[in-house]
């Protein structure tokens, strides 16, 4: 049973699953734009009642629990049930993922592995219209391997000089760091777009470094190119995203984590943005005022590896704006964020005060817990640690703390209708299917 100052049950119009509904982060929600997560997993672990999370509204979201227990897994959940949406209430929405691990390419396939147990959960398997965006550089590699991919790019001229210091782990005031800022903001300050050839050119003009500096920043620039992520113009955003639509952005190719920070801190930064001029449209168009510019959709910004992008204990490229923009401010113009980690004891401790929903499958490190438990809510009437006893160690449970109705739940979350790419690998896998080949041999004779 619920806990908490909501106790409203409502029936099901028009669900996938019969009996009552519990829509968690918006008790006004009236039966629309539901994201169904799971059931109620009772105490002798039956299945209960249906669990939906809302999705008229936007919400702050993380994810977290020991390697292997779903947190992609439920990210995928979501990532589905927007794109199964209501086209009416679909096409007001756009949903992107940072995939840093690339498993969710898989999601355009249907769940073949588990027709059995999607039916006894009244689902059956179905693929999403995703759209795979790469490393410009890393295309063609994706392609030998049948994974069709598209390119994607950052402006060159989107990072500062003092951002391609950190990408670039160079000290500021360093002769070459020096150098590299004040190259990148003289051209900066000429307004246009400028390629990496313009940077070379730029650095060799200039007369107060010395020839070996010139040099080392020449071959870093060079290096750079070479990563395939950055070019003149960059991607677009409309090209990455639009109402509708899902995307994954794949940036595993990229081994330095400075250069995926630079990425989501430009991208999550664009989307706030522009959000907050849709945003001042919708408030104009309200008032009787004709509105100025193109629609922006609101945006569910899903990454994976949280822990990567806003670390406790420091700063990443990325802290600033998904902290102070997206989990404070980026709910009331409309965007969305869902954080997902194995390891919330390195989280900035930010991130689990600003959430509004927690996610929590199983963890056993006690720094995690204590993470957690830091800034457990007063209605919370056991401990977190009690709760996730409680709970067990089934593979797909989660305890969901709703602070919008100051609520704890104890879900099962249901199966992927897409396939899942984040499965961990078994040596007997291919021995299961040569041996399940000769049952069925055996049983045919």
């Amino acid at each position: 049973m619920p806990e908490g100052k909501n106790k409203k049950f409502r029936p099901v119009f028009g669900g996938r699953l019969s009996g009552t509904l519990r829509v968690l982060g918006n008790e006004e929600n009236n039966g629309e734009g539901l994201l169904f997560l799971g059931n109620y997993m009772a105490l002798d672990h039956s299945r209960g009642a249906a669990v939906y999370l809302d999705a008229l509204k936007p919400h702050a979201v993380l994810i977290c629990g020991k390697r292997g227990y779903g947190k992609s897994y439920t990210m995928g959940c979501m990532l589905e049930e927007l794109a199964f949406l209501h086209p009416a209430i679909k096409g007001k929405l756009a949903s992107l993922i940072i995939d840093t691990m690339g498993i969710f390419w898989t999601m355009s396939y249907p769940n073949a592995s588990e027709t059995g147990r999607l039916k006894n959960w009244g689902l059956a398997p179905k693929g999403l219209e995703t759209e795979v965006f790469v490393p410009a550089g890393k295309v063609e590699a994706y392609r030998k391997r049948n994974i069709e991919v598209k390119p994607f790019s950052i402006s060159i001229r989107d990072l500062s000089g003092s951002q391609w210091c950190r990408v670039l782990k160079i000290e500021e005031v360093s002769p070459l760091g020096i150098l590299l800022v004040r190259t990148i903001e003289s051209l900066r300050e000429k307004g246009h777009h400028y390629s990496f050839e313009d940077i070379i050119s730029e650095i060799f003009l200039d007369t107060r470094s010395d020839p070996t500096t010139k040099g080392a920043a020449e071959n870093y620039f060079r290096a750079v190119k070479a990563w395939g992520l950055f070019s003149k113009e960059g991607t677009s955003l409309s090209e990455l995203i639009s109402g509708g639509r899902t995307t994954v952005l794949d940036v595993s190719p990229l081994e330095n984590e400075n250069v995926c920070a630079a990425a989501v801190s430009i991208l999550a930064g664009r989307f706030y943005a522009e959000r907050l001029e849709a945003r001042r449209a919708y408030e104009k168009k309200q008032m009787g005022e004709k509105p100025e510019g193109k629609e922006f959709p609101m945006v569910w910004l899903f990454i994976d590896e949280a822990h990567i992008f806003v670390p406790a204990g420091r700063e990443s490229l990325a802290s600033e704006v998904l902290i102070n923009r997206c989990l404070r401010q980026g709910r009331q113009p409309g965007l969305s964020l869902v954080l997902a980690t194995q390891r919330p004891a390195s989280l900035q401790p930010d991130v689990v005060s600003q959430s509004d929903l927690l996610i929590c499958h199983r963890l056993t490190s006690s720094d995690d817990i204590l993470a957690l438990e830091s800034s457990r809510p007063l209605y919370m009437q056991e401990s977190l640690r009690t709760y996730l006893k409680k709970m067990g160690s089934e593979k797909g449970a989660a305890l969901i703390v709703d602070d919008h109705s100051e609520s704890v739940h104890m879900v099962r979350i249901r199966p992927r209708r897409s396939w899942h790419g984040g499965g961990e690998p078994s040596a007997l896998e291919p021995y299961a299917e040569e041996r399940n080949e000769e049952m069925t041999v055996q049983r045919s004779k």
